[in-house]
């Protein structure tokens, strides 16, 4: 018999009947209502995520950020406390282990919010690298904390969240909903406005049902994962791994040379000055058919790449995915073909991130197309 890890909130998501599923060894929901209901109020309103299974550590002590600059590929020291950003986490081949964000939380404190899945490896990788130095402590909060992500267009107008509304994008604060502590970011992996919040195991039902009160709907794997591909996000492990590299994953904004030396460094300049065979781009089907990954990709007949992620995007009304292929065939308005049910479909590549509104935009209305 299979033993699932259990977020704070499994015995909440039972009671509202979800669909359950297992997501690299967590019990988690995959909907709750349907994948696009719920993908709907994300894009129109406001939906919510138990995101609890992702890990947050927090890394302290007096060489904390001259550590932190040693292992991540964009530098930790000039972000400021309140601040956070996206970094990569690299072997010293230059593979990707992991990308993850990094909060100033205080001086000398930051927190690592990183995916699902190998967790003790990273953890040892950290480790391995703080060579035991006493100025450097780690703490895995993963188990005693909780995480819930809040995202829409309409997130400012809760009253639950008017306490973290006055944050940048990527800014964080500690706040109270409804006498509940929180630590909050305005951070999000759909696209859209919203802010992910870290609460104590037991505050996270009672987080949940205030969100649910002010019209919150839950929302599952399912809708977070479309939400995700139509703003171009990747998916670690499926999307990029340790073979890839941050130039393939077309990720190199994510790397700053210009700092001292960090792992992977050296490794990387080689890469960048051989160059590389190929690339991850987005791509619309022009037809009927989803890809998935795992799915071939054609060009005149011949096997030049594969799809890593793919699904229909009802915001758009059309299919869409990401894959690799040669670095000769990246470019926008190529024509490639998906084999789709040992039929090939034909398929354009374009601008990665398909769903352009997202972000801090005002709230607007949105069709959300419900057939492919």
């Amino acid at each position: 018999m299979h033993l699932f890890k259990r977020t704070p909130l499994n015995k909440v998501h039972h009671d509202l009947k979800a669909r359950m599923t297992d997501f690299a060894g967590w019990e988690l929901p995959m909907w709750f209502t349907s994948i696009l209901e719920e993908h709907k109020a994300v894009r129109s309103r406001a939906g919510m995520f138990d995101v609890s299974h992702m890990s947050r550590v927090w890394v302290s002590g007096r060489k904390a950020s001259q550590f932190l600059d040693k292992v991540l590929t964009r530098s930790v020291r000039r972000l400021e406390i309140g601040s956070s950003q996206l970094c990569l986490l690299c072997l010293e081949d230059g593979g990707i282990l992991d990308d993850l964000w990094v909060y100033h939380v205080a001086v000398d404190q930051y927190l690592l919010v990183w995916n699902v899945g190998d967790t003790e490896r990273k953890l040892d990788w950290l480790f391995h690298w703080s060579e035991s130095d006493p100025d450097i402590t780690f703490k895995n909060a993963t188990d005693d904390t909780a995480m819930v992500a809040v995202q829409g267009p309409a997130v400012c107008q809760l009253d639950s969240m008017k306490a973290l509304c006055n944050l940048p994008r990527f800014g964080h604060a500690r706040a109270k909903i409804d006498k509940l502590e929180v630590f909050g970011a305005r951070t999000g992996y759909t696209g859209e406005d919203g802010f992910e919040l870290i609460s104590s195991t037991v505050d996270a039902p009672p987080l949940w049902r205030v969100l649910m009160d002010q019209g919150v709907k839950p929302c599952g794997l399912g809708a977070r994962d479309i939400l995700r591909l139509e703003a171009g996000m990747m998916l670690s492990g499926q999307d990029m791994d340790d073979r890839t590299n941050p130039f393939e994953a077309d990720l190199a904004w994510l790397v700053d040379f210009g700092k001292r030396d960090f792992v992977g460094k050296r490794s990387l300049l080689e890469i960048r000055r051989q160059g590389i065979g190929r690339k991850l781009v987005g791509f619309k089907i022009k037809g009927r058919g989803i890809a998935r990954s795992g799915y071939s990709i054609f060009k005149s007949g011949q096997k030049v790449g594969k799809v890593t992620s793919g699904g229909y995007a009802p915001a758009l009304g059309v299919s869409i995915g990401l894959g690799y292929v040669p670095v000769e065939l990246s470019v926008i308005g190529t024509g490639i073909e998906i084999l789709i049910r040992d039929k090939p479909v034909s398929a354009q590549i374009v601008n990665r991130r398909f769903y352009k509104k997202g972000g801090l935009n005002e709230p607007e209305g949105i069709q959300i197309h419900t057939g492919a």
